[in-house]
């Protein structure tokens, strides 16, 4: 796994942020969303993968199964648009004099901080 190269970049990325001035609690609290966020997409490989397996295996149970894993697929991307929105913001925020991402503010779709 990437577990120590992960680390390892993290821990980089919070030193670089020292150095340069910048907050590094900042950086730390978006690589935790991402991972936050990751998890999610991770699971959804997986729902993916089991959706799969029972259409190909034709068996009328099986499909059965496919409604609730397909309720939680559809839940869990309303879940990450929500997470990468939530991220959207306090980024922007912290960007444009907010409190390290704290509070909203600013930041809709598509916008970027110059």
């Amino acid at each position: 796994m990437k577990r120590n190269g992960e680390t390892k970049r993290r821990r980089n990325v919070a030193e670089e942020a020292e150095q340069g001035g910048e907050d590094p609690a900042m950086w730390e609290n978006l690589d935790r969303n991402f991972r936050q966020v990751q998890s999610v997409l991770d699971r959804n490989r997986s729902l993916i993968q089991q959706v799969n397996d029972n259409h190909q295996s034709k068996m009328a149970d099986n499909m059965s199964k496919n409604v609730a894993l397909i309720q939680e697929l559809n839940g869990n991307i309303s879940k990450v648009v929500s997470m990468y929105s939530d991220i959207n913001t306090k980024f922007s925020s912290a960007f444009h004099g907010g409190n390290n991402g704290h509070e909203g503010g600013g930041g809709g779709a598509g916008t970027r901080a110059n």
